[in-house]
C-alpha cells in the first residue's frame, strides 16, 4: 500500500519524547447521546437499581484494571473511583430520577453535563484537559446502564490515533507494546500524555488526523521529539527513522546517566534542577530523573478533585511528596484555582485570566487559605527546612501584606495548641505580573525568595492568552521584553539580597536554561520529562560560555535573533 501513496506529513505538538514505527490503529471517538426520555413514578425504583448496579459495574472494571495496572496508572484510576462515587454526583442524579421523573441514562447524561460545564466555563486550562476524564465515566456509566462494553483490539506496535484518551482507555493500551500515540486532542498534562511519558511510548497531540480517514494498518513513523506523524512513508524516511530510533535509544541511555551526576556546570558551578508536580503519579520521577525536589508543587488539581479537602488529606498529599523527594526541598504553591465556578459562585467572569484567581481568590475565602496554611505548616514541622510556601497571581503589596498577616495568625493558633511547624519557614512570590517585575526590589524586602513564572509573564506581558490557538504565534516566551522583566526582577532580588528560581516552561528549554544561569539563575523547575536534557546541557558547559549566551539574550531586538542564539548554542555544545 506504501508504493501506490503518497506519503503524508502531519505536525503536532511532541509531548512524550520517541521514535516509532508501526501500523496506524484507529480508536473510534463513540458519541454517546441520550433523549431526555420521561419515566412514571412507577418506574422510579428500578431507575435508580439501575444506576446503582451500572456503578457497581463500573466500580468492578476498574478494580479488575487495577489489578493489572503499576503504582502510577493504579493511582490514575483511583482518581476514576473518587469521581464515580462522588455522593454529590450520586444526589443530583438521584434528584433528576425521584423528583423530576426523568429516565436514568438522561439524569447521567445531563448531571455530568453540568459538572463538565462548569468545569470547561472556569477558564484554568489544567480543568479543561480533566474534562476527557468526566466525560469517559460519563459514557461508560451509561454504557454499563445499556449493558455494554467497549472492546480494544490493538496489537503491539501498533501506532494509535485517537481523538483524545481517557485514563482507563490510556490504561489498556499501556499494557501493549505500542509504537505510539497520535491524538487530535489533548493537553500536557492530561492523564494519556503523562502515561505516555512514564511508559516511554511517544505521543504527539494537536494532529488534525480525523479527516483523512486513514485506513486500519497504514505504515506509520511518528516522531514524538520533533511533533511529526508521516504516513505511508517511503523507503528513504523509513531508513532514516530507523537510523533515528537505534540513535535515540542511545540517547536516551545517555541522559539518564545525567540523573546520578552532580549538579555541577562544567566548570564546577553548582545549580538545581528542580521537578514542577502537579498529580501523584509523577512523583515517581522525581528520583528517576534527578531532581534536586519539587520546585513547584502544584495544589489546585488535588484540592478540586475533593472539594474542600480537609487539612488532614492535604497533609497526607504533602508528605506523600516530601517522601518522594528524599531529603530535598518542596515548595509548595497555594491554591491557583482561574475563574469562580471552582467554588460554587453564581457569577461568571468574562476574562477568568485577568480575573479572581490565584491570591486574589484566597484572600476572598479565608477558611481555604488558612486550611492550606495549616495543613503545609504541620508538614514543615515533620520536615524543618525542606518546606517552601509559594504565592501565586501577585500584583500588589497589599495582597503580600494580608497574606503574611493570616500565615501569623495560623502561625500562633498553631502555637497555642502546641503543634509543632517549622517557624523559618520560608514564603515567597510567584513573578508572573508585570507590575511585580518592575517593582522587584520593593517586593523583594518583604518576602524570602521570588520564583518566576515564565507562563503567565509571557501572556500578561505580551498581552497573549496562552490557550488561544488563534494567536498562539504572538505567545513568544523568549520575547525581548519577558528577558528585560526576568533581568530586572534579578535585580531587585540580588538588591535585597534574596534568591530567584524559575519555575516556568522556559526553564524546560535546555538553551534558555541556560540562559538563564548566565544571568544568575541557578534554581530552576520544570517538567520531570525535560529534565535530562537541561541537566545534559548544563553539566557540559561552562559558567563563562552561559554568561556570553545570556549577554547576548538581554541585548537581542528580537525573539528570532534570541531563537537563533539559542540553536547556536545547542549546536556549539553538541
Amino acid at each position: 500500500m506504501a508504493k501506490d501513496h503518497k506519503p503524508i506529513h502531519l505536525n503536532g505538538k511532541a509531548s512524550s519524547q520517541g521514535i516509532g514505527i508501526g501500523a496506524a490503529w484507529i480508536l473510534k471517538n463513540i458519541q454517546v447521546t441520550v433523549r431526555p426520555e420521561k419515566i412514571s413514578d412507577e418506574e422510579i425504583k428500578s431507575h435508580i437499581n439501575k444506576f446503582h448496579e451500572a456503578v457497581s459495574k463500573l466500580r468492578f472494571q476498574f478494580e479488575q484494571l487495577q489489578e493489572m495496572a503499576d503504582k502510577e496508572a493504579s493511582e490514575i484510576i483511583d482518581a476514576q473511583v473518587q469521581t464515580l462515587d462522588d455522593p454529590e454526583l450520586h444526589r443530583l442524579i438521584h434528584q433528576k430520577v425521584e423528583e423530576h421523573n426523568f429516565g436514568v441514562e438522561y439524569a447521567i447524561f445531563s448531571t455530568f453535563n453540568e459538572y463538565i460545564q462548569l468545569m470547561e466555563a472556569s477558564g484554568a486550562s489544567w480543568l479543561e484537559e480533566r474534562t476527557i476524564d468526566i466525560i469517559t465515566i460519563r459514557d461508560q456509566l451509561i454504557e454499563a446502564v445499556r449493558n455494554r462494553r467497549r472492546n480494544i483490539t490493538v496489537s503491539e506496535g501498533d501506532v494509535v490515533f485517537a481523538i483524545d484518551i481517557s485514563p482507563t482507555v490510556m490504561i489498556e493500551l499501556s499494557r501493549v507494546k505500542i509504537a505510539g500515540i497520535v491524538m487530535q486532542k489533548g493537553g500536557q498534562t492530561s492523564h494519556a500524555v503523562i502515561l505516555s511519558q512514564s511508559l516511554g511510548i511517544p505521543c504527539v497531540i494537536g494532529v488534525k488526523w480525523n479527516h483523512l480517514n486513514i485506513p486500519k494498518g497504514v505504515p506509520v513513523l511518528i516522531d514524538g521529539e520533533n511533533g511529526d506523524v508521516v504516513l505511508w512513508p517511503d523507503e528513504n524516511e523509513v531508513a532514516d527513522f530507523k537510523k533515528r530510533l537505534a540513535s535515540y535509544r542511545r540517547s536516551v541511555a545517555d541522559m539518564q546517566k545525567s540523573a546520578s551526576m552532580p549538579h555541577e556546570t562544567g566548570c564546577g558551578k553548582p545549580f538545581a534542577v528542580r521537578a514542577n508536580v502537579e498529580f501523584e503519579e509523577e512523583l515517581p520521577r522525581i528520583a528517576l530523573h534527578g531532581a534536586k525536589g519539587v520546585g513547584l508543587l502544584r495544589t489546585e488539581t488535588i484540592l478540586f478533585r475533593k472539594r474542600g479537602l480537609s487539612v488532614s488529606d492535604q497533609e497526607a498529599f504533602y508528605s506523600r511528596v516530601l517522601k518522594a523527594s528524599g531529603s530535598e526541598p518542596v515548595t509548595i504553591r497555594l491554591f491557583d484555582a482561574g475563574g469562580d465556578k471552582l467554588l460554587d459562585e453564581e457569577e461568571e467572569e468574562s476574562n477568568p485570566f485577568l480575573g479572581w484567581r490565584g491570591i486574589r481568590l484566597l484572600l476572598d475565602k479565608e477558611e481555604l487559605l488558612r486550611n492550606q496554611f495549616e495543613a503545609i505548616l504541620r508538614v514543615s514541622g515533620v520536615n524543618p527546612g525542606r518546606v517552601q510556601i509559594l504565592v501565586p497571581m501577585v500584583s500588589a503589596m497589599e495582597e503580600v501584606n494580608r497574606t503574611k498577616e493570616i500565615l501569623e495568625s495560623v502561625k500562633s493558633q498553631l502555637r497555642e495548641n502546641e503543634t509543632s511547624f517549622d517557624e523559618n519557614i520560608r514564603f515567597g512570590i510567584m513573578v508572573e505580573v508585570p507590575a511585580v517585575a518592575l517593582l522587584a526590589e520593593t517586593f523583594a524586602q518583604k518576602v524570602d525568595f521570588f520564583s518566576i513564572g515564565t507562563n503567565d509573564l509571557t501572556q500578561y506581558t505580551l498581552a497573549a492568552d496562552r490557550g488561544n490557538e488563534k494567536i498562539s504565534g504572538l505567545f513568544q516566551p523568549f520575547h525581548p521584553a519577558v528577558w528585560e522583566l526576568i533581568r530586572l526582577t534579578i535585580e531587585g532580588a540580588s538588591a535585597a539580597g534574596i534568591p530567584v528560581a524559575v519555575c516556568g516552561e522556559m526553564a524546560s528549554r535546555p538553551a534558555a536554561a541556560a540562559c538563564l544561569m548566565g544571568m544568575g539563575i541557578t534554581d530552576l523547575s520544570m517538567t520531570t520529562n525535560a529534565i535530562p536534557a537541561v541537566k545534559e546541557l548544563l553539566c557540559s558547559s561552562t559558567l563563562k560560555e552561559m554568561e556570553i549566551l545570556a549577554k547576548k539574550t538581554t541585548q537581542a531586538e528580537s525573539t528570532s535573533e534570541i531563537q537563533g542564539l539559542f540553536s547556536g548554542f545547542i549546536n556549539q555544545s553538541s
